[in-house]
Protein backbone atom coordinates (compact mmCIF):
# COMPACT_ATOMS: atom_id res chain seq x y z
CA UNK A 1 0.00 0.00 0.00
CA UNK A 2 1.17 3.80 -0.76
CA UNK A 3 1.42 5.95 1.58
CA UNK A 4 -0.27 9.34 0.02
CA UNK A 5 1.88 11.68 2.81
CA UNK A 6 4.85 10.39 1.23
CA UNK A 7 4.03 11.89 -2.27
CA UNK A 8 4.88 15.05 -3.93
CA UNK A 9 2.10 17.49 -4.63
CA UNK A 10 -0.14 17.75 -7.69
CA UNK A 11 1.48 18.34 -11.32
CA UNK A 12 5.29 17.62 -9.98
CA UNK A 13 4.22 14.31 -9.07
CA UNK A 14 2.63 13.59 -12.29
CA UNK A 15 5.48 15.01 -14.48
CA UNK A 16 7.77 13.09 -12.39
CA UNK A 17 6.06 9.98 -12.44
CA UNK A 18 5.25 10.56 -16.32
CA UNK A 19 8.90 11.07 -16.85
CA UNK A 20 9.87 7.77 -15.96
CA UNK A 21 7.54 5.53 -17.59
CA UNK A 22 8.36 7.29 -20.43
CA UNK A 23 12.31 6.62 -20.02
CA UNK A 24 11.64 3.15 -19.47
CA UNK A 25 9.51 2.81 -22.30
CA UNK A 26 12.18 4.60 -25.02
CA UNK A 27 14.69 2.58 -22.96
CA UNK A 28 13.78 -0.97 -23.98
CA UNK A 29 14.56 -1.81 -20.36
CA UNK A 30 11.63 -3.24 -17.72
CA UNK A 31 9.61 -0.94 -15.53
CA UNK A 32 9.12 -1.76 -12.28
CA UNK A 33 6.95 0.01 -9.53
CA UNK A 34 7.47 3.77 -9.35
CA UNK A 35 9.09 6.04 -6.33
CA UNK A 36 6.85 6.10 -3.33
CA UNK A 37 6.83 9.95 -3.83
CA UNK A 38 5.69 10.59 -7.47
CA UNK A 39 3.63 7.27 -8.15
CA UNK A 40 0.09 7.41 -8.96
CA UNK A 41 -1.84 6.59 -5.70
CA UNK A 42 -5.61 6.03 -7.37
CA UNK A 43 -6.62 5.56 -11.17
CA UNK A 44 -8.24 8.64 -11.27
CA UNK A 45 -4.53 9.82 -10.75
CA UNK A 46 -2.95 7.14 -13.34
CA UNK A 47 -4.94 8.57 -15.85
CA UNK A 48 -3.93 12.36 -15.22
CA UNK A 49 -0.16 11.02 -15.13
CA UNK A 50 -1.14 9.03 -18.58
CA UNK A 51 -1.94 12.36 -20.28
CA UNK A 52 1.19 13.87 -19.10
CA UNK A 53 3.27 10.95 -20.88
CA UNK A 54 0.98 11.20 -24.27
CA UNK A 55 2.86 14.74 -24.74
CA UNK A 56 6.20 13.49 -23.78
CA UNK A 57 6.16 10.47 -26.23
CA UNK A 58 4.76 12.58 -29.34
CA UNK A 59 7.63 14.79 -28.85
CA UNK A 60 10.00 11.53 -28.70
CA UNK A 61 8.79 10.53 -32.17
CA UNK A 62 5.39 8.81 -31.68
CA UNK A 63 3.56 11.42 -33.51
CA UNK A 64 0.54 12.25 -32.45
CA UNK A 65 -1.93 10.40 -30.94
CA UNK A 66 -4.30 8.04 -32.72
CA UNK A 67 -6.85 7.01 -30.21
CA UNK A 68 -7.71 4.88 -26.92
CA UNK A 69 -7.39 1.23 -26.02
CA UNK A 70 -9.58 0.01 -23.76
CA UNK A 71 -8.78 -3.47 -21.39
CA UNK A 72 -10.49 -5.57 -19.38
CA UNK A 73 -13.81 -5.22 -20.78
CA UNK A 74 -14.24 -9.43 -21.17
CA UNK A 75 -14.79 -11.49 -18.41
CA UNK A 76 -12.32 -13.53 -19.92
CA UNK A 77 -9.50 -10.45 -19.71
CA UNK A 78 -10.93 -9.33 -16.15
CA UNK A 79 -9.87 -13.03 -15.11
CA UNK A 80 -6.66 -13.07 -16.97
CA UNK A 81 -5.32 -9.83 -15.22
CA UNK A 82 -7.02 -9.60 -11.96
CA UNK A 83 -8.85 -6.55 -13.03
CA UNK A 84 -12.64 -5.98 -12.93
CA UNK A 85 -13.33 -2.82 -14.36
CA UNK A 86 -12.43 -1.72 -17.65
CA UNK A 87 -8.66 -0.10 -17.70
CA UNK A 88 -7.81 2.53 -20.86
CA UNK A 89 -4.42 3.52 -23.21
CA UNK A 90 -3.59 5.97 -25.55
CA UNK A 91 -2.11 4.99 -29.01
CA UNK A 92 -0.24 7.22 -31.52
CA UNK A 93 -0.06 7.44 -34.74
CA UNK A 94 3.42 6.16 -35.45
CA UNK A 95 2.05 2.19 -34.34
CA UNK A 96 -1.59 2.11 -36.37
CA UNK A 97 -1.22 -0.23 -39.22
CA UNK A 98 -3.86 -1.20 -42.24
CA UNK A 99 -4.66 -5.06 -43.11
CA UNK A 100 -1.29 -6.50 -42.11
CA UNK A 101 1.67 -6.13 -40.47
CA UNK A 102 5.01 -7.61 -39.45
CA UNK A 103 6.06 -6.67 -36.18
CA UNK A 104 9.95 -7.21 -34.49
CA UNK A 105 10.56 -9.47 -31.19
CA UNK A 106 13.10 -8.12 -29.27
CA UNK A 107 14.41 -9.39 -25.00
CA UNK A 108 13.80 -8.46 -22.50
CA UNK A 109 10.05 -7.78 -23.79
CA UNK A 110 7.96 -9.56 -24.69
CA UNK A 111 5.09 -9.18 -27.63
CA UNK A 112 1.37 -10.50 -27.32
CA UNK A 113 -2.02 -10.30 -29.79
CA UNK A 114 -5.27 -9.67 -28.88
CA UNK A 115 -8.19 -10.08 -31.36
CA UNK A 116 -10.46 -6.99 -30.79
CA UNK A 117 -13.23 -4.93 -32.37
CA UNK A 118 -12.85 -1.05 -33.09
CA UNK A 119 -14.87 1.96 -34.26
CA UNK A 120 -13.51 5.34 -35.73
CA UNK A 121 -14.92 8.51 -33.90
CA UNK A 122 -16.89 10.43 -36.80
CA UNK A 123 -17.67 13.66 -34.58
CA UNK A 124 -16.08 15.43 -31.17
CA UNK A 125 -17.51 14.18 -28.21
CA UNK A 126 -16.77 17.17 -25.59
CA UNK A 127 -17.30 18.05 -22.44
CA UNK A 128 -21.07 19.01 -22.02
CA UNK A 129 -23.15 19.37 -18.96
CA UNK A 130 -24.82 16.23 -18.79
CA UNK A 131 -22.65 12.62 -19.29
CA UNK A 132 -22.87 11.00 -22.44
CA UNK A 133 -25.31 8.28 -23.16
CA UNK A 134 -24.98 4.90 -25.27
CA UNK A 135 -27.31 6.56 -28.26
CA UNK A 136 -24.63 9.64 -27.93
CA UNK A 137 -21.75 7.71 -28.78
CA UNK A 138 -23.54 5.69 -31.37
CA UNK A 139 -24.60 8.64 -33.34
CA UNK A 140 -20.78 9.74 -33.09
CA UNK A 141 -19.16 6.61 -34.42
CA UNK A 142 -18.06 7.09 -38.56
CA UNK A 143 -16.88 3.32 -39.24
CA UNK A 144 -16.45 -0.34 -37.65
CA UNK A 145 -13.81 -2.67 -38.03
CA UNK A 146 -11.74 -5.62 -36.72
CA UNK A 147 -8.79 -4.88 -35.43
CA UNK A 148 -5.20 -7.07 -33.23
CA UNK A 149 -4.16 -5.41 -30.76
CA UNK A 150 -0.19 -6.01 -30.27
CA UNK A 151 0.29 -5.41 -26.44
CA UNK A 152 3.95 -5.26 -24.80
CA UNK A 153 4.52 -6.96 -21.41
CA UNK A 154 7.75 -4.02 -20.82
CA UNK A 155 7.35 -4.51 -16.87
CA UNK A 156 9.41 -6.46 -14.31
CA UNK A 157 6.37 -8.51 -12.88
CA UNK A 158 3.38 -6.99 -14.12
CA UNK A 159 0.93 -9.66 -11.74
CA UNK A 160 2.53 -7.58 -9.23
CA UNK A 161 2.32 -4.00 -10.05
CA UNK A 162 -0.41 -2.02 -9.07
CA UNK A 163 -2.86 -1.65 -11.70
CA UNK A 164 -2.43 2.69 -11.35
CA UNK A 165 1.06 2.35 -12.78
CA UNK A 166 -0.33 -0.22 -15.44
CA UNK A 167 -2.91 2.75 -16.68
CA UNK A 168 0.05 5.22 -16.50
CA UNK A 169 2.33 3.31 -19.25
CA UNK A 170 -0.59 2.76 -21.69
CA UNK A 171 -1.85 -0.28 -19.98
CA UNK A 172 0.01 -2.58 -22.18
CA UNK A 173 -0.42 -1.05 -25.31
CA UNK A 174 2.23 -1.55 -28.27
CA UNK A 175 0.31 -0.56 -31.56
CA UNK A 176 -2.75 -2.12 -33.48
CA UNK A 177 -3.51 -3.44 -36.90
CA UNK A 178 -6.91 -2.63 -38.30
CA UNK A 179 -9.08 -4.14 -40.80
CA UNK A 180 -11.10 -2.18 -43.68
CA UNK A 181 -13.34 0.20 -42.14
CA UNK A 182 -16.58 -0.25 -42.58
CA UNK A 183 -19.01 2.75 -42.66
CA UNK A 184 -22.36 0.83 -43.42
CA UNK A 185 -22.33 -1.45 -40.27
CA UNK A 186 -24.65 0.15 -37.45
CA UNK A 187 -22.58 0.44 -34.42
CA UNK A 188 -25.35 -1.31 -32.28
CA UNK A 189 -24.62 -4.38 -34.14
CA UNK A 190 -20.97 -4.54 -33.01
CA UNK A 191 -22.50 -6.79 -30.29
CA UNK A 192 -23.64 -9.66 -32.73
CA UNK A 193 -20.14 -9.50 -34.68
CA UNK A 194 -17.71 -12.57 -34.15
CA UNK A 195 -14.18 -13.17 -34.43
CA UNK A 196 -11.37 -16.16 -34.17
CA UNK A 197 -7.72 -15.97 -33.39
CA UNK A 198 -5.06 -18.44 -35.40
CA UNK A 199 -1.57 -18.42 -34.27
CA UNK A 200 0.12 -20.46 -36.79
CA UNK A 201 -3.08 -22.04 -38.86
CA UNK A 202 -4.19 -22.86 -35.39
CA UNK A 203 -7.53 -21.59 -34.02
CA UNK A 204 -6.70 -20.54 -30.26
CA UNK A 205 -9.82 -18.43 -29.45
CA UNK A 206 -13.46 -16.93 -30.46
CA UNK A 207 -16.12 -14.53 -29.21
CA UNK A 208 -18.53 -12.25 -30.09
CA UNK A 209 -19.34 -8.75 -29.66
CA UNK A 210 -21.47 -9.22 -26.32
CA UNK A 211 -18.80 -10.82 -24.43
CA UNK A 212 -17.47 -6.95 -24.31
CA UNK A 213 -19.66 -5.90 -21.12
CA UNK A 214 -22.96 -6.83 -22.64
CA UNK A 215 -22.42 -4.22 -25.76
CA UNK A 216 -19.18 -2.39 -27.30
CA UNK A 217 -21.08 0.74 -26.93
CA UNK A 218 -21.62 0.83 -23.82
CA UNK A 219 -17.45 0.29 -23.29
CA UNK A 220 -17.18 3.74 -25.82
CA UNK A 221 -19.87 5.67 -23.64
CA UNK A 222 -17.85 4.96 -20.81
CA UNK A 223 -14.77 6.08 -22.26
CA UNK A 224 -16.96 9.65 -23.32
CA UNK A 225 -17.08 10.21 -19.94
CA UNK A 226 -14.60 9.31 -18.49
CA UNK A 227 -12.03 11.01 -20.53
CA UNK A 228 -13.73 14.17 -19.37
CA UNK A 229 -13.25 13.62 -16.10
CA UNK A 230 -9.23 12.65 -17.14
CA UNK A 231 -9.58 16.25 -18.73
CA UNK A 232 -9.50 14.69 -22.04
CA UNK A 233 -12.20 13.94 -24.82
CA UNK A 234 -12.83 11.73 -27.86
CA UNK A 235 -12.33 13.47 -30.65
CA UNK A 236 -13.34 13.26 -34.48
CA UNK A 237 -11.33 10.65 -36.20
CA UNK A 238 -9.82 8.84 -33.31
CA UNK A 239 -9.82 4.81 -33.42
CA UNK A 240 -10.89 3.01 -30.08
CA UNK A 241 -10.28 -0.74 -29.54
CA UNK A 242 -12.89 -1.62 -27.17
CA UNK A 243 -11.56 -4.82 -25.85
CA UNK A 244 -10.61 -8.10 -26.99
CA UNK A 245 -12.92 -11.07 -27.41
CA UNK A 246 -10.25 -13.46 -26.99
CA UNK A 247 -7.61 -13.99 -23.87
CA UNK A 248 -3.68 -12.43 -24.59
CA UNK A 249 -1.69 -14.86 -26.54
CA UNK A 250 2.26 -14.45 -26.02
CA UNK A 251 4.12 -14.46 -29.49
CA UNK A 252 7.57 -15.41 -30.31
CA UNK A 253 9.51 -14.93 -33.87
CA UNK A 254 8.23 -16.95 -36.32
CA UNK A 255 4.58 -17.03 -35.31
CA UNK A 256 1.44 -15.39 -37.89
CA UNK A 257 -1.81 -14.28 -36.64
CA UNK A 258 -4.91 -14.40 -38.18
CA UNK A 259 -8.41 -12.46 -36.92
CA UNK A 260 -11.38 -13.21 -39.20
CA UNK A 261 -14.49 -11.13 -38.10
CA UNK A 262 -17.71 -11.77 -39.78
CA UNK A 263 -18.67 -9.11 -41.18
CA UNK A 264 -15.50 -6.70 -40.83
CA UNK A 265 -12.85 -8.69 -42.37
CA UNK A 266 -9.59 -10.07 -41.55
CA UNK A 267 -6.43 -8.56 -40.29
CA UNK A 268 -2.82 -10.46 -39.88
CA UNK A 269 0.20 -9.69 -37.84
CA UNK A 270 3.21 -11.67 -38.17
CA UNK A 271 6.63 -11.35 -36.17
CA UNK A 272 10.29 -11.78 -36.43
CA UNK A 273 13.36 -11.92 -34.30
CA UNK A 274 14.45 -8.38 -33.95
Amino acid sequence: MRDPSARRSGDSARGAAAGAVVASRLSGGMLDRLPEEVAPVDELDAYRVQLATHGLLSSAGFGRQAGWKIGCTTPVMQAYLGIANPCAGGMFQANVWHGRHTFSVRGPRRLGVEGEVAVRIASDLPRRAAPYKVDDVVDAVGACTAAIEVVEDRYRDYPELDTPTLIADDFFHHSCVLSRQDEQLDPSRLRDVTATMAINGEEIGSGRGADIMGDPMSVLCWLANSCIEWGASLLAGDIVLLGSLVQTQWVVAGDAVTVKNEPLGEVRAEFVAG
